[in-house]
């Protein structure tokens, strides 16, 4: 079910006390969780499907600036418009990094956090580089002064993948949140028990720098996945989200 209030956009699925706040990452919508939600449900779940400012059918205002404060905001009204106190969050790739501040910020709304494949970078200048080094592709569509009327393209030819977003939510959300590089010190402020994806398919960088936690309440999984384990590997996700946030 479809809710929209003040350009709030989420999905709503089940019932009870029991919930799960889901966010997606960079350039996707809360229809990346189409392949888990059922199962969670089916385990008795509350699950609400948020779709980030600027993507899906959120609202795209273009005098913001995407950053972690906007984003924690959007998500808090989401929040108290729904009126539950306790719930366990699930962040994918940059939803995950909104995730973790969210926690960091709220921990008494929070009783469980859930981080598949967060960018996991200790610098801007790290983010930058390695974002570079991805793929002449890649680069293009970051850097080149022709990206705009290709992504125009990319976004016709592959609707069901590109989400519907602006340019200024994707640029302004890669450097205010995936560039900032500031998730370690978001896990060191966790209060909550906390559950790290990190797949062996996935930016070297990420294995590398999980030397960065020694957070007591976090516990780390690097499994033999990609980055969009949700979507290519969802009974194992789902399986595994359910273990790890059940009483």
């Amino acid at each position: 079910m479809q809710v929209k209030r003040d350009f709030l956009s989420y999905k709503e699925y089940g019932t009870g006390d029991d919930v799960i706040v889901c966010i997606h990452g960079f350039l996707s919508s809360s229809h990346y969780w189409d392949k888990i939600t059922p199962g969670l449900v089916a385990a008795g779940y509350r699950v609400i499907l948020i779709d980030l400012l600027g993507f899906g059918t959120a609202a795209k205002p273009r005098d913001i600036d995407y950053s972690y404060d906007d984003q924690v905001e959007h998500i808090n009204k989401i929040v108290s418009n729904l009126q539950f106190k306790n719930m366990t969050i699930i962040g994918h790739s940059m939803g995950a990094l909104v995730a973790a501040r969210y926690a960091a910020l709220f921990p008494a709304k929070v009783i469980s956090l859930v981080l598949l494949h967060p960018p996991m970078y200790t610098s801007a200048k790290e983010a930058k580089e390695t974002l570079l080094r991805t793929s002449m592709i890649y680069r293009h569509l970051l850097k080149s002064r022709f990206r705009n009327i290709t992504w125009v393209f990319v976004r016709v030819i592959a609707p069901s993948l590109i989400a519907r977003h602006t340019h200024y939510a994707r640029e302004r959300s890669l450097q205010n949140v995936i560039v900032k590089a500031e998730l370690f010190a978001d896990i060191e402020a966790l209060k909550m028990k906390t559950l790290i994806l990190v797949g062996r398919k996935d930016r070297p960088v990420y294995r590398r720098n999980l030397v960065n936690i020694s957070q007591p309440l976090v516990k780390i999984l690097l499994e033999n996945v990609g980055h969009h384990s949700p979507i290519w590997r969802p009974m194992f996700v789902q399986s595994l989200i359910l273990n790890f946030i059940k009483p």
